[in-house]
């Protein structure tokens, strides 16, 4: 790739990113609660405009929240340590942890890939980017992307490979230090612009306007780097990603049905701020003040002459009947006047209807019924497994997907670090069990296991919350445990080996002391 072809690509990316920018950001809006209003008729009062700030829930939040809690790696088995030789006692996974240490933990990834999932629920992508480190070359550099700003062209060969991939996006350019003390000419701006291209050998940086540029400049090459991989530098998580390598957001869906909740939710207030008492009605009153002969009596000003409204029809003299009140009682004159009332509405209909868009919600979005918790009580470990057997359906079907961006990035990484083996494709993301059991009947489960044989490790891998550094650490502690009683059980043999038996005596044959 040389600057021609990563400038024509740096335009085709750009291209693509601002076309899908504004269905990116209003799905980000959505997830942090920014929605639209439901509907309301021009010229509302401000009472109405606060029933339709109030009537927004966010459930989309939930939906797309719920599976990354729940998916959390915790350590990576390569099998390298096999490859060339036979190991020894002890080495067995060394390198598959010099690879959660080096690659993942040392980039903060605990806390980082839940960004990565996040995106892949939002916008059915999420992205990482492994880079060489050079001051230190065991720990590559990994990142999570936005998936706004980055780009990746998909091989036509292959729809499910990168062929290229460029990153946009923008900075204050304060090359000059003092940058805010200057008032820059028409055509100049502050705000540099930053594009990246990378490919499976090595990446070009271009700049675009900024304090520094040219005058009216496009595209700048800044520099360009090789790197080590012979793979585009970015690890995809893509979920239910269409056939042509396109990704697909299960969020645009959903973004209706979070507008019809937020509509019965505002009729619902809307219904319980002015109908949800009965009402007084009056009908038949004229409020215009009439003079003896019967007709009607209008505004003059001090010339005598009728007061105009902005249609240039005279203004004539209300007749207010007095503010109404629990305290007040209201005259009304003429024959024709009535009061009568007006029933209250019922709010259940409301509430049933809301409740059912509520449950097709969850239902579409295989949210288990527990987080609506109006909906689940003193639930039993096997009802709790049973309500979340959907959702744990859906936890397997995105590990599935993020497991293969894991193994991706410690890919991109092994070969960022230089190493001398080949990666093996035969490597496994290692997941926390997050799901909800009951704890009692999993340790019953284990000991069954344990009375049979079953691997120790294994079985301590089974205990919700166990991470790889705890089972490291039971397995030391039970190995430690192990010896210690051993040590005891040879000392106590070893007395009784080398202490004969006290002899038995006939009491009979002892003579009493003088």
């Amino acid at each position: 790739m040389d600057a021609t072809l990563a400038q024509q690509r740096l335009r085709y990316a750009e291209q693509k990113i601002n076309f899908r920018r504004p269905t990116v950001q209003k799905r980000e809006r959505y997830v942090r609660g920014i929605q639209e209003l439901p509907f309301a008729p021009n010229g509302v009062n401000k009472e109405y405009e606060q029933l339709r700030d109030m009537s927004i829930a966010n459930w989309l939040d939930l939906w797309s929240s719920a599976p990354v809690q729940r998916l959390r790696m915790d350590g990576i088995r390569a099998g390298l340590d096999t490859k060339d030789k036979k190991p020894k006692a002890g080495e067995i996974g060394e390198i598959d942890k010099a690879i959660w240490r080096d690659v993942f933990q040392a980039n903060k990834w605990d806390v980082r890939q839940s960004h990565v999932y996040a995106s892949l629920m939002r916008h059915g992508r999420g992205i990482a980017s492994v880079w060489p480190n050079k001051k230190n070359p065991k720990q590559p550099i990994v990142r999570y992307e936005s998936f706004e700003l980055v780009h990746i062209e998909m091989d036509p060969d292959d729809p499910l490979t990168p062929l290229w991939a460029a990153k946009v996006y923008q900075v204050d350019d304060l090359a000059t230090g003092q940058a805010n003390a200057f008032i820059l000419p028409n055509g100049m701006s502050r705000t540099k612009t930053i594009g990246i291209v990378y490919d499976d050998q090595k990446m070009i940086r271009f700049e675009r306007g900024g304090v520094s540029s040219a005058f009216g400049g496009g595209w700048e090459k800044v520099f360009e780097s090789t790197h080590p991989m012979g793979e585009v530098p970015f690890a995809l998580y893509d979920y239910k990603v269409k056939d042509n390598g396109e990704p697909w957001s299960g969020l645009d869906h959903m973004i209706p049905q979070q507008d019809a909740l937020n509509t019965v939710r505002f009729n619902t207030l809307l219904a319980m701020q002015f109908s949800a008492f009965r009402q007084r009605a009056v009908s038949g009153f004229d409020p215009r003040v009439l003079d003896a002969e019967g007709n009607i009596v209008y505004r003059t000003n001090t010339d005598g002459q009728p007061l105009l409204d902005a249609n240039g029809q005279p203004i004539p003299i209300i007749h207010s009947p007095g503010k109404a009140g629990v305290d007040r009682i209201l005259a009304f004159p003429g024959e024709g006047t009535k009061v009568w009332d007006l029933p209250e509405s019922d709010l259940g209909n409301y509430i049933k209807v809301h409740e059912n868009f509520l449950v097709n919600f969850f239902a579409t979005g295989q949210i288990p019924p527990q987080y609506l918790l109006s909906r689940m009580a003193n639930l039993s470990g096997d009802a709790l497994a049973g309500a979340e057997s959907t959702f744990a359906s859906l936890l397997e079907e995105i590990k599935l997907s993020a497991g293969e961006g894991n193994e991706q990035v410690a890919k991109l990484a092994w070969k960022a670090r230089g190493e001398d083996h080949e990666w093996d494709p035969s490597a496994e993301c290692q997941w926390a069990d997050t799901e909800a059991r009951s704890f009692s009947q999993i340790v019953d489960a284990l000991t069954k296991l344990i009375a049979v044989d079953f691997p120790h490790q294994a079985a301590f891998e089974m205990i919700p919350g166990a991470t790889s550094q705890k089972v490291e650490r039971w397995m030391q502690q039970m190995d430690a445990e192990a010896l210690s009683s051993n040590l005891t059980r040879v000392a106590r043999e070893f007395r009784g080996a080398g202490t004969p038996p006290p002899a038995e005596v006939d009491e009979d044959e002892l003579e009493p002391a003088v």
